[in-house]
């Protein structure tokens, strides 16, 4: 394979990456805001910015799996298992390594550590679904444009860039949390969303809230973090309070 091909293949892949990390990030401010636990508008994920890179690895998968000649039962089921696989391999690291819960299924039934569950599991079929049958064909010709004029890969590399920086900066907060959490000696895990909530409201005497919408961390760094972690560490709920939300949501049904 010669360098310039072997450069499309990574302005395709780039452009389906940054495509699927964008529109998945206002996929879940949309979701949280109305149907998740805090039903508040929260920025989603890992990363400061709008972006959400498991949807970005999630179209790359659909974009892939759309090119196979399969019946439609056969097709919903792939786009089921490898999504839910993602799923579960994304969250198994964030919990298992890092101490950090990023989405939370504990309440629904049948779920499996809190991370995959079968009703958001049919939900990701019905997304792939919803892929292939609108979004695949506009990806694919976008492709091909984007291989007529590739000038536009400047605008790529840049978005790339500044994924970069946060990925960075992201992992970097990540590892302090981590440290913390093992130093408390207890296997816990810190709730991201309800975290970042806990920053952008808190009121202390003499002090200015610095934290952004898209800079959930700003001005946290350092003992200041620490010092929000154990706060967070006290308020978090136990087994007993999730059972009892569980009671509670069966009861309104």
């Amino acid at each position: 394979m010669s360098l310039y091909a072997a450069l499309l293949i990574l302005y395709k892949y780039l452009l389906l990456f940054i495509s699927g990390t964008l529109a998945g990030w206002g996929l879940e401010v949309f979701w949280r805001r109305f149907f998740g636990q805090a039903r508040r508008w929260i920025n989603p994920g890992f990363l400061s910015g709008p972006w959400l890179p498991l949807y970005g690895f999630g179209v790359i998968i659909l974009y892939m799996l759309s090119e196979l000649d399969l019946i439609l039962p056969l097709r919903a089921l792939v786009f089921l298992v490898s999504l839910t696989v993602l799923e579960y391999t994304a969250g198994v690291i964030f919990t298992g390594f890092f101490n950090i819960r990023l989405w939370d299924y504990r309440d629904n039934k049948f779920n499996i550590q809190g991370v995959i569950c079968p009703f958001y599991s049919l939900l990701w079929m019905i997304l792939g679904l919803l892929f292939n049958r609108f979004f695949y064909p506009f990806f694919r010709d976008r492709v091909d444009f984007l291989y007529g004029h590739l000038y536009l890969s400047f605008f790529l590399g840049l978005f790339a860039g500044v994924f970069a920086v946060d990925l960075w900066q992201s992992f970097g907060i990540a590892g302090r949390i981590r440290s913390f959490v093992q130093e408390s000696e207890e296997r816990w895990q810190v709730d991201f969303e309800k975290f970042k909530l806990e920053l952008r409201d808190r009121v202390q005497e003499g002090l200015i809230n610095r934290t952004r919408y898209l800079l959930p961390f700003n001005g946290e760094l350092g003992h200041s973090l620490r010092e929000q972690l154990k706060k967070h560490r006290l308020n978090r709920p136990g087994p007993a309070d999730r059972i009892r939300r569980v009671i509670e949501k069966r009861k309104s049904k």
